[in-house]
């Protein structure tokens, strides 16, 4: 018996000394995702509308929509801000008057002075500021954003995924922006969403 005792002790040994001489190796596999952030304008905006005769209403509003796709983690800030050309060449075009943010927007082929834009933006006779209108911006959908006075351009909070983003300029004129002396033709504004506060 005590024979069998130790044979069985002794296999039980071996087992456990070979058990502990498994050897075994593990390894790690890893990719990584660079950060991406794309900004991108998506169909069907209006930018076009008429301006009806003598009061400056726009027939219908103006309407644009960009989408921005992140992966970043963190909340994002970029900036929507506009320009117009003047004989100076390329301005900022966003002001605030009166607690409401404008857009003013230009004669593209009578270009006007630069001073027409400040007369505009300051809020003088309206036939200071012959060849620019201005319009409000009447909403921002999509995202968190805030206007940033003095600086003529609004934040926009960007998480993470796809963030549609609209802007709708509103129909009716800034009183002071539209006179008898308003050349006749287009008049334009374009808007930017930047990733850098430019």
């Amino acid at each position: 018996m005590y024979v069998k005792k130790f044979i069985y002790s002794l296999i039980v040994m071996i087992l456990g000394i070979l058990g502990v001489r498994a050897e075994s190796a593990s390894l790690n596999f890893s990719v990584e995702l660079p950060g991406y952030f794309q900004i991108s304008n998506l169909t069907s905006p209006v930018l076009n509308a008429h301006i009806t005769d003598k009061t400056g209403t726009l027939y219908s509003p103006l309407y644009s929509k960009f989408r921005v796709i992140s992966n970043i983690n963190d909340e994002k800030t970029i900036y929507l801000r506009a320009i117009t050309t003047t004989e100076n060449g390329v301005e900022e075009a966003m002001f605030d008057q009166n607690g409401r943010v404008y857009i003013a927007f230009s004669n593209i082929i009578s270009k006007p002075k630069s001073d027409a834009l400040a007369n505009c933006k300051y809020g003088s006779n309206p036939n200071s500021s012959p060849g620019v209108v201005a319009y409000p911006v009447s909403s921002i959908v999509g995202v968190k954003h805030r206007y940033l006075r003095g600086r003529g351009k609004y934040e926009i909070y960007i998480n993470n995924g796809i963030t549609d983003i609209s802007v709708n300029i509103g129909t009716h004129v800034l009183k002071n922006s539209f006179g008898e002396n308003d050349p006749k033709g287009f008049y334009q504004a374009t808007l930017l969403l930047t990733e850098a506060d430019i």
